[in-house]
């Protein structure tokens, strides 16, 4: 089961063909899937589950989450009806009136005595565990209010008073009750706004006081913190969510509120293109992401706002980037399981799975759906797509040579780096702070995250992590990975941040390394000194893996003008390399199973370095470079050796004090500098 595009339309849409009429196709497809699930028309929405270890219900639950199960079932595939049911109410699905089912499904949730039913917040609290006050209800509510409005003439308007009585008093107990202080906050408004616009009475304080802690928690540069945490939380519900509660009351109700919500996510999506690659993909990153495109979305949610800003042409880029990452997924046949897309990235991979998704959680990758509520003259639909920077990649008509486009974003600590060379997007990130058990920690704590190569699943076998640092102690079995990241900014190119291995409350005597890194054409060059007290220790850096497709080549290569070694590794996923120019006794690189998110089998290369002296003045600074590409060409010196010299202070060499220079072959020079960076560390 895959989508396919039938009938591009490259003249308006030259990268996807995608036009408005294959979006609908597209739901089409997906609702194709879901009614594979439901026998009768009185059954409720259950999924087939692939992964059963992490996600609910577990057995020994509470019944109200097998009562959510089937509300995440109905909501987020409502979801993916709603618009089409607009233009087209007298759709059907596998013999079956897709505005019936709804319609009936939505009553039959909210009265008691059918198969269907929800629980009330008033019958679920008394199950909840001690001090659990939220419930995952009031998330698909949210989802409820949404399609309710997109199609509102088809279902909400055929209800009678006593049918719609009856559903806004159900929706209405989640809406003025606890929430979680965080992304949910926008669920109780977009409840209590959906009531509000329907005439019934909400509590007006209470609807303040979650839109000024919404507000209270923006950081910068169109970015909120999600609670603790920058991720695409920020894009799929601060600056979707964000500009429907404007439509549907703040632009009436609280303009001040509503005023700064607009003009984040204005400020938000000037510089959010740049985190799709050449192909318009999503990068694996952070929790949740089995919600997949749903991280394109605000790039339409913009168009909610009364005034969006946009210059002429941004329609067509937008287009360009959801329709790229909606088919990044639902073109491939690994990402479904029985018609419902898996818990996973692509195939299912539970180390991203977490506990609070069940089933039907992917199908919040609907969010970008909104735009088919545009008509079809608006600029989303008529303007031809573009590729923003990726139409100045080398080779094209003006000539352009191969370069990086980096975006600098204090406020979420975050750097996108758009490797035109070969097509990928990287992003470095800081403030992450997270416990060191934390199951959350693999999706984060990265040195950076690459769109073509996602993350592996932590080992902590004493062998090499991907893309980060693992310290192990000789008397101990396993190793360990940062658990913190602070963000110290950017200073001449170079991106300084400072992670801990063991942090609780204090940093004293606890191991930690300064980063410092440039983007380079094809990767990024490391530059990091390492604060290690404890010996003997082994700390290794991995390399980002590489998903094995076949079998995997290996090459060893020496620069002559340096010394330094490189090993590649290349599959017909593409290729990875890792460069060690400093600090590093080996590189290495083994075969693995079960790590990769996308392929059964992975390589990591990764270099190690071992210490035993106490008090020692040896080298400290672990100089390299990761490299990648997409396809299978050949590397030449300066692409796979892109550092001409190093020049460091100290006469011995070790880079233990005053900065380091390093000279690139392109003849550029980044000079690397620690000095200060303590005072600058921010989480």
């Amino acid at each position: 089961m895959k989508f396919v595009v039938k009938e591009p339309d490259y003249e308006k849409s030259p990268y996807t063909g995608m036009g408005r009429q294959h979006y609908m196709e597209l739901c089409r497809f997906l609702l194709e899937g879901v009614f594979r699930h439901v026998k009768q028309m009185e059954d409720p929405i259950r999924f087939p589950r692939k992964e059963t270890n992490v996600s609910y219900p577990q057995p020994g639950q509470p019944s109200w989450r097998l009562a959510a199960e089937k509300f995440e079932g109905l909501a987020r595939s409502f979801l993916i009806a709603a618009a089409p049911l607009a233009a087209d109410p007298e759709a059907a699905v596998g013999g079956r009136s897709v505005k019936e089912y709804y319609r009936t499904q939505i009553l039959r949730a909210v009265t008691p005595g059918t198969p269907s039913y929800l629980m009330t917040i008033e019958e679920i609290r008394p199950q909840g565990l001690p001090g659990e006050l939220a419930f995952q209800h009031t998330c698909e509510c949210a989802s409820l209010v949404i399609g309710l409005t997109f199609c509102r003439s088809v279902i909400w308007d055929t209800y009678s008073k006593e049918e719609k009585d009856r559903i806004a008093a159900y929706l209405g107990g989640f809406g003025h009750s606890h929430t979680g202080h965080h992304n949910w906050r926008l669920f109780n408004m977009l409840i209590l706004g959906f009531l509000d616009r329907e005439g019934y009475p909400i509590d007006q304080d209470m609807m303040r006081d979650h839109a000024q802690a919404i507000v209270s928690y923006y950081a910068g540069d169109g970015w909120y913190r999600d609670g603790h945490l920058f991720d695409y939380y920020c894009p799929w519900a601060f600056h979707v969510y964000g500009p429907l509660w404007n439509q549907w009351y703040g632009y009436e109700k609280e303009p001040w509120l509503a005023q700064r919500i607009d003009q984040y996510c204005r400020e938000f999506v000037k510089t959010y293109p740049a985190f799709f690659d050449r192909q318009a993909h999503v990068t694996m990153w952070g929790r949740s992401g089995s919600y997949r495109c749903a991280a394109s979305a605000p790039l339409a949610a913009v168009y909610l706002l009364s005034d969006p800003g946009q210059e002429p042409g941004f329609g067509g880029l937008a287009r360009r980037i959801l329709s790229g990452s909606i088919l990044q997924f639902v073109s491939r046949e690994e990402c479904f399981h029985e018609g419902v897309p898996h818990l996973g990235f692509y195939g299912p991979f539970e180390p991203m799975v977490q506990s609070y998704s069940c089933a039907a959680s992917p199908f919040w990758l609907a969010d970008p759906l909104l735009c088919l509520t545009f008509p079809e003259d608006h600029p989303f639909w008529t303007e031809t797509e573009t590729n923003q920077i990726w139409d100045r990649q080398a080779g094209n008509e003006d000539g352009a040579e191969a370069f990086v486009h980096t975006v600098v974003l204090d406020g979420p600590g975050i750097v996108v780096d758009d490797h035109t060379a070969s097509g990928l997007t990287e992003f470095r990130t800081g403030k992450v702070l997270m416990k060191q058990d934390n199951p959350g920690l693999a999706g984060y704590m990265r040195l950076a995250f690459n769109s073509h190569f996602p993350w592996e699943k932590l080992g902590f076998s004493g062998n090499g992590e991907a893309m980060q640092y693992l310290l192990k102690y000789e008397e101990e079995a396993a190793g360990r990975i940062p658990n913190i990241c602070m963000y110290a900014g950017v200073r001449d190119q170079v991106l300084y941040r400072m992670v801990y291995f063991d942090f609780q409350f204090t940093f004293q005597d606890q191991a930690s390394i300064a980063l410092a890194d440039f983007p380079a054409t094809l990767g990024t060059i490391h530059v990091d000194k390492v604060r290690i007290p404890k010996k003997p220790y082994c700390l290794t850096l991995g390399a980002y893996g590489l998903p094995l497709q076949g079998q995997a080549v290996i090459q060893e290569r020496q620069c002559p003008l340096t010394g330094a070694r490189a090993v590649i590794a290349a599959s017909r996923w593409g290729q990875v390399a890792m460069v060690a120019y400093a600090g590093f006794d080996e590189l290495k690189w083994e075969r693995r199973h079960g790590m990769s998110a996308v392929e059964e089998e992975s390589v990591l290369i990764y270099g190690v370095s071992q210490k035993s002296r106490y008090y020692e003045y040896s080298p400290y600074l672990m100089i390299s470079a990761v490299l990648t590409k997409q396809d299978g060409s050949e590397w030449t010196e300066e692409e796979l050796f892109p550092v001409e010299r190093i020049v460091m202070t100290d006469r011995e060499g070790c880079g233990g004090y005053g900065p380091v220079r390093i000279h690139m072959k392109d003849g550029t020079e980044y000079q690397v500098s620690y000095e200060g960076m303590e005072g600058k560390l921010q989480i």
